[in-house]
């Protein structure tokens, strides 16, 4: 078995190098997938994040140094280390020579030292290509990470092509958010995800939509700005004649390296009014607001386990197009790694 060194690494253009050696045969890497990531992206975000001091770059090299055998970024945030996307990244060849565990032990190893105890490690792949996340899923699995939550799914729809569905509700309308305020948003997001046994177990995983302080925390990013532009009728509030029934919450990011495309953030019915129509007239009045603001497409997200979600979804023309799963682990003095 050849031998390797693992070091960290201190400028910026040596672990480009490197790091573009080692994702080579990662499939986003080599082609296009549209709303993947793409290399020129990603570059731009190692680049970026790299003078933060506190973050983690290692790169395994043959004893010759000519040979990339791996690398693995770990981002250091409120005292929690984060695996890199898609990695560690080792090429195909040099995956049967256990660099790829003995990276990931080199990085608990400093995150212990560094007093960082809790590691998470996100992995998105294409929906028609499950495979693609195999070898990263197998070897988490191996190094003790543990599932956080269910799959998520992620959903693209094509606004120039989706097909609108008229509400029928008679005396439905809606109103913007500047007669609404965030604490009563915050309401409704607990009365339509948090309020029945069968919505708790489909997203009491989820503290910014089951918990009250974490979901007020997300709404005011969203109304800063934090994560795209969110005007006051991209959330609306859905009144059957006086009574609140329903809300959807959008923003629109401005993203160098995907189409103009909208977010639909939270969109949600009250139990007792669901299967009435009133969830086609919150989406065709959130996609109409992305059209106005220059959007082509739609993208929303949900857990896997959200099966009737992903049944409207699918009706009004969204397609799956990812697969989400979220890592994390504890570190102990006591980690082992199982035997090869």
């Amino acid at each position: 078995m050849p031998e390797y060194d693992i070091k960290q690494v201190q400028s910026i253009e040596k672990f480009l190098k490197y790091w573009t050696q080692a994702m080579i045969d990662t499939h986003w890497f080599k082609e296009h997938i549209l709303f993947h990531y793409t290399r020129n992206e990603m570059i731009e975000e190692i680049t970026k994040e790299f003078a933060e001091l506190d973050n983690l770059y290692l790169v395994a090299t043959s004893k010759d140094a000519k040979e990339i055998f791996g690398v693995l970024r770990v981002k250091i945030k409120e005292n929690i280390g984060t695996l890199g996307r898609w990695e560690p990244a080792v090429p195909v060849k040099f995956r049967n020579t256990e660099v790829d565990a003995a990276l990931i032990q080199k990085a608990f190893s400093w995150l212990r030292a560094n007093n960082v105890l809790k590691v998470k490690c996100l992995l998105r792949y294409p929906s028609d290509k499950p495979e693609t996340g195999n070898w990263h899923i197998i070897l988490y699995e191996k190094c003790g990470f543990k599932q956080k939550g269910p799959e998520g799914v992620m959903l693209l729809a094509d606004l120039f092509k989706t097909e609108m569905f008229p509400s029928k509700v008679k005396n439905l309308h809606l109103v913007n958010r500047d007669e609404v305020s965030l604490e009563e948003f915050v309401d409704f997001t607990m009365k339509a995800y948090a309020s029945t046994a069968e919505d708790r177990a489909i997203h009491g995983f989820d503290p910014n939509v089951s918990r009250r302080e974490k979901n007020i925390k997300v709404l005011q990013a969203i109304k800063r700005g934090n994560f795209g532009f969110s005007p006051p009728e991209c959330w609306k509030v859905a009144l059957l004649e006086k009574e609140v029934v329903g809300f959807v919450i959008g923003f629109v990011p401005k993203e160098k390296y995907r189409p103009a495309h909208g977010v639909v953030a939270s969109i949600g019915v009250f139990p007792e009014f669901r299967r009435k129509g009133i969830a086609y007239a919150l989406i065709n009045e959130i996609h109409s607001c992305f059209k106005k603001y220059g959007c082509r497409y739609s993208y929303v997200g949900t857990p896997k386990t959200n099966h009737p979600a992903l049944r409207f979804y699918q009706k009004i023309g969204y397609r799956p197009v990812f697969e989400l799963r979220s890592f994390e682990k504890t570190l102990t003095t006591l980690d082992n790694f199982p035997k090869q």
